[in-house]
């Protein structure tokens, strides 16, 4: 893969078909989390993305988290608008090719691969150790799916932030 910065500030993505299919896979599953109300969640994923362990500490209950958490599931709603047009855009399923990421989408596109992250994380309850690349050695079946998922989209987001 590489991602070439455009003088407009767009990103130019030459991908190869397993990066294409990886990326697709993560924008088709983390749209339709997106989707998924944040009381239906994995409690895990929810309180990652919904930061409800936070607002318990910060003391914002009842009404006032509800509130918080409605206007975190609309800006992820958002995004999940963003996915869509992504993936129509995407290189065809099988295929090899170029993917232009408009400047104005790049921060949609970094926190939604971020979100991505977060959510394979949570739902193996992976911890900073857990995350070493060297960890990815002894992982093994759909954990060390997830952990190639974390570090791919990782590089993906540290080559878009430093092109």
């Amino acid at each position: 893969m590489r991602i070439i910065r455009e003088k407009s500030g767009d990103r130019n993505f030459e991908l190869a078909v397993p990066e294409a299919a990886l990326l697709r896979q993560a924008l088709e599953s983390t749209a339709e989390a997106y989707r998924t109300n944040p009381g239906e969640l994995d409690p895990m994923v929810g309180n990652v993305w919904y930061g409800r362990a936070g607002l318990r500490e910060a003391g914002i209950r009842g009404e006032d988290a509800l509130h918080w958490i409605e206007g975190l599931h609309e800006v992820r709603l958002g995004r999940e608008k963003y996915a869509q047009n992504w993936l129509k855009k995407l290189p065809a399923v099988g295929q090899s090719g170029v993917w232009l990421l408009p400047v104005n989408e790049v921060d949609a596109f970094l926190a939604t691969l971020n979100d991505h992250r977060l959510r394979r994380a949570a739902e193996f309850d992976l911890g900073d150790g857990d995350l070493e690349v060297m960890a990815l050695e002894k992982a093994r079946g759909d954990k060390r799916i997830a952990l190639v998922e974390i570090h791919f989209l990782a590089w993906i987001m540290e080559t878009v932030l430093h092109q």
